[in-house]
């Protein structure tokens, strides 16, 4: 257990900001394949 939590903590200290950008345009880029936070066709208004 003890290996696994100081393999975390020098996991996590690898992080630099080129990764978080790289996973964040990952999501961002499956989003926008998906269609997540596109508009509904015909408005969606009530009639």
């Amino acid at each position: 257990m003890k290996n696994k939590l100081t393999f975390l903590v020098v996991s996590a200290q690898k992080i630099d900001r080129q990764h978080i950008q790289f996973v964040l345009t990952l999501i961002a880029l499956g989003m926008l394949v998906i269609g997540i936070g596109a508009p509904v066709d015909g408005g969606g208004g009530p009639r």
